[in-house]
């Protein structure tokens, strides 16, 4: 658990340096060296891929999760039923939801942000992100009527991303 966690580190210390230098250029306007950040439409075509790609990846294990899992038996009491749902409702958050999730914000911050639209690409992640601790924390939320994911959608979607958050 402890190494998972240190390596976890590790990875989000290497994107940190990573979006860090993808995002400074150098002022020497006789260095040879330069970076290029990602353009807008990269950003877009690539950002809106990562959340397609999510999207039916978490769609095809939902579908398994409940062939596997069957309808909730008819016999159950009514107090069963709910209990049931809800230990359903925080296993697929937890297994199937969250990492899917997870993973589609670390794909979206892996690709640095465009020139001139750092702040707003953070800011969307950053929502995203608080909104994902949301629901880990309260599963309920996540089949709620509230939308968590409204605000980082939102902003995801102006900066071109709409197949992220796809129901906000």
């Amino acid at each position: 658990m402890r190494r998972r966690m240190m390596g976890g580190l590790a990875l989000v210390a290497a994107l940190v340096v990573g979006i860090c230098v993808a995002g400074c250029g150098s002022s020497n306007s006789t260095s040879t060296e330069t970076t290029t950040a990602i353009s807008k439409a990269e950003f877009v075509a690539k950002g809106n891929a990562v959340c397609v790609k999510g999207e039916k990846a978490q769609e095809a294990e939902i579908n398994a999760y409940f062939k596997k899992t069957g309808p909730v038996n008819q016999k159950l009491s009514k107090a069963r039923k709910i209990l049931f749902r809800a230990e359903s409702r925080r296993e697929r958050v937890e297994t199937i939801l969250a990492p899917n999730i997870q993973s589609q914000i670390n794909g979206v911050k892996a690709l640095g942000a465009p020139s001139g639209e750092e702040q707003q690409v953070s800011s969307a992640l950053e929502l995203s992100q608080k909104a994902l601790e949301e629901i880990k924390a309260n599963p309920e939320l996540a089949f709620d009527k509230t939308d968590v994911f409204a605000a980082a959608g939102k902003q995801l979607h102006a900066l071109g991303l709409t197949k992220c958050a796809p129901n906000s």
